[in-house]
């Protein structure tokens, strides 16, 4: 990815590399080999001058982290608040976090961590932000803060209602914050019309762009990308403060096909998406001249 002209990579999840006391025992033994691995894995990317991000979910727990925030009537903002100010002086190689609060788990989950949704209004996400910020200015980090949603609740419009985006980014001046949009007002299908919310704000913004196609046989056979991405960037140099993208090549999706880019040599059409869709992106490229290189 670094040949390619990527200059970052995420990874799962903070969640599993933040360690607290109140977590259960067991737990926090796998978290201690989990911080082990993958100090090894933020070293090696950063030999490769790649920058390394994690993801999160608002909020995640485990049983014994619910009973204790009970007990001593904290909230999970505060807790979040203060993790994260622990984790990232514990680790200065993570550049950020890539935060999603609009999708938790289902009930068939089944893992030390279960995620729930918390913020079900503009005014809580705004409240959240505003309370995390200073946490990242202060160590300098960027929060990549996701837009998508499943619908739930009074926020569940974000990722297309302009009040309510306005709302949610109301007086947030921040130069640590990144608002992170898939380039459609829904999830990732073919043919909609660009998301016009990367039009109605100065704050500095990604798109999503998806190469693992998930509604369309996560790279089992071809499903090019090229000439619908290329009318989003046109489209997009109109747009103010666009930083970035970000590409879902990995990662993502609900179906068991598994076909992992840059990894076993089996995915092809994904790591063809892939690189064309940094071509056009970073580089202006022609899609025809893309596919040839």
């Amino acid at each position: 990815v670094r040949g390619m002209g990527f200059n970052a990579v995420s990874l799962d999840d903070v969640s599993h590399l933040a360690d607290h006391e109140w977590y259960e025992p067991e737990v926090r033994q796998r978290i201690a080999r989990y911080r082990q691995g993958f100090r090894h894995a933020f070293a090696m990317l950063r030999t490769y001058g790649l920058d390394v991000y994690l993801t999160m979910d608002y909020f995640s727990a485990t049983p014994g982290l619910r009973a204790a925030l009970a007990e001593q009537r904290m909230s999970s903002q505060d807790f979040v608040r203060a993790l994260l100010d622990r984790f990232l002086s514990d680790f200065p190689e993570v550049s950020g976090i890539i935060l999603r609060i609009g999708e938790g788990d289902g009930r068939d989950v089944n893992d030390d961590f279960h995620s729930e949704l918390c913020l079900k209004h503009p005014a809580e996400a705004n409240a959240f932000l505003k309370a995390l910020l200073p946490v990242f200015e202060k160590h300098q980090r960027k929060l990549v803060f996701r837009t998508w949603t499943v619908g739930a609740y009074r926020i569940g419009d974000l990722m297309w209602h302009r009040g309510t985006f306005v709302a949610v980014f109301e007086g947030i001046n921040s130069e640590a914050l990144i608002v992170s949009m898939k380039y459609g007002e829904s999830d990732f299908f073919r043919y909609l019309p660009l998301n016009r919310n990367f039009f109605r704000s100065k704050v500095a913004k990604i798109i999503e762009l998806q190469t693992r196609r998930e509604y369309e046989g996560c790279g089992e056979y071809p499903s090019f990308v090229g000439w619908e991405y290329e009318r989003y960037i046109q489209e997009l140099r109109q747009a103010e403060n666009v930083v970035g993208c970000m590409v879902w090549c990995q990662t993502g999706g609900w179906v068991p096909f598994r076909r992992l880019a840059f990894v076993d040599g089996t995915a092809l059409w994904t790591e063809l998406n892939t690189f064309v869709t940094l071509r056009l992106f970073k580089d202006g490229t022609l899609v025809e001249d893309a596919v040839r290189e």
